[in-house]
């Protein structure tokens, strides 16, 4: 019966807001809908039931599951999606308005009668290579301003969930979807790209404005037991127990990857990470273009045959993708071990094209699921996107309107279920 009532539901969602609670705490490109997961999760689980997601982006799923009184759990490797998550589902008592008085009031006071400190800072936190990424995106007067909020901020205890949120929220002003700090035309959406007629905003001024909203949204989420668990650790390899999970819900990254750290990295740099450092790391993300290490399968007939089409117009493509549906059987795989018998797994895809050929990304990983790993595909349900919500990224390309632009109007949402033990 459950099967033939998903087989039934819209998944649209268009005319409803995805802004309540904590979702809107940062920008976050491909973010679905927080419905989505919401339907899924009253469907097929009850109050405390244990909501994986394994590869866990902004948190949207986790979230959700935290306002349903389920156990959430999320897993991520890319370090600012593991603060923005923890951020979103952690309840903290505080006074927004006093607590940016006084943090905004320390900046502004650095700013005028310690401005040496300032650059002394910025002189020695920031190596050769990641100093050159900060001045040429940043201008001077902001790596001021934001430089004078970092001191600020490093006066609250570093790992606690105050100090957390408050470096969510200065990264949100530097990744957002219109405006910001930066140099940048836009980092929500987009490959970064420098606008040179853009007057960035007072990062001070927004950064006290955004932290008074935010304050009082966190103070009003839900005081559940047990809390969420976010967790840094790769969607190829969890560190959960097998059969502990009721219900996996997650969203894969598309085939042609989105380069989150493209954009993640204007904040990070802020945070203490190095250039250097963030781009090993994305190296490491599924659907990366590095291939260098990768353990590569052989897959089903459907599946072959899109690779094979793709390998006579472009060998190289055809790499990329068969490292990503290599990636993708392996987090399948995890999926499938930590899920418990005769439990569900849904996971939200979009195709993409390489070199004009559409790998169909969805029915691919259906048909790795079920013939390579053993689950059951109950259905492939096709959503409508509503580009402004999902905020899909503009990659680059021979033209403004990239491949992945042009073809992706749509979802595929695949609903796998793990076959009951058989006694």
């Amino acid at each position: 019966m459950i099967d033939l009532a998903i087989n039934n539901i819209d998944l649209n969602f268009h005319n409803e807001t995805s802004t309540y609670a904590s979702h809107a705490i940062h920008a976050f490109a491909a973010k679905f809908p927080p419905q989505l997961p919401r339907t899924f999760i009253k469907m097929l689980t009850n109050s405390g039931d244990v909501i994986l997601d394994p590869m866990n982006g902004s948190g949207t799923t986790t979230l959700e599951a935290y306002l349903l009184n389920r156990f959430a759990i999320g897993c991520d490797i890319d370090p600012l999606a593991i603060k923005i998550a923890k951020a979103k589902v952690t309840r903290i008592d505080i006074k927004g308005s006093q607590l940016a008085d006084e943090i905004c009031e320390y900046a502004k006071n650095m700013i005028i009668n310690k401005p040496f400190l300032l650059k002394e800072a910025l002189e020695e936190r920031f190596d050769e290579k990641t100093r050159d990424f900060i001045n040429y995106w940043f201008f001077p007067e902001t790596q001021m301003e934001l430089m004078s909020l970092i001191l600020s901020i490093e006066r609250f205890e570093k790992g606690t969930p105050l100090r957390e949120l408050l470096e969510v929220i200065f990264s949100s002003i530097i990744i957002t979807k219109s405006g910001g700090v930066t140099r940048a035309r836009d980092l929500a959406h987009s490959r970064p790209h420098l606008d040179k007629n853009k007057v960035p905003q007072n990062a001070i001024n927004i950064y006290q404005k955004r932290l008074i909203k935010f304050a009082a949204v966190v103070s009003e989420l839900p005081d559940y037991e047990p809390r969420p668990q976010i967790i840094a650790c790769n969607a190829k390899n969890l560190d959960l127990p097998s059969e502990s999970i009721d219900l996996v819900f997650t969203s894969p990254p598309y085939a042609n990857a989105i380069d989150y750290m493209r954009a993640h990295k204007f904040s990070l740099v802020w945070l203490g990470i190095p250039i250097s450092i963030l781009s090993n790391l994305r190296k490491t993300y599924i659907g990366s273009e590095s291939t260098s290490n990768s353990n590569l399968y052989i897959f089903p007939k459907f599946t072959e045959n899109i690779l094979q089409k793709l390998s006579t117009i472009d060998s190289r493509k055809e790499v990329i993708l068969r490292k990503y549906y290599s990636e993708m059987k392996d987090v399948i795989k995890e999926i499938f071990r930590v899920l418990k018998p005769g439990h569900y797994a849904i996971l939200v895809v979009g195709s993409s094209t390489m070199r004009g050929v559409d790998v169909k990304t969805p029915y691919c990983l259906a048909d790795i699921a079920e013939k390579d790993i053993g689950f059951h595909v109950v259905d492939i349900k096709s959503r409508n996107l509503d580009r402004n919500r999902r905020m899909l990224p503009v990659q680059s390309g021979i033209s403004n309107k990239s491949r992945i632009e042009q073809l992706m109007h749509t979802e595929e949402v695949i609903i796998l279920k793990k076959p009951a033990i058989k006694y």
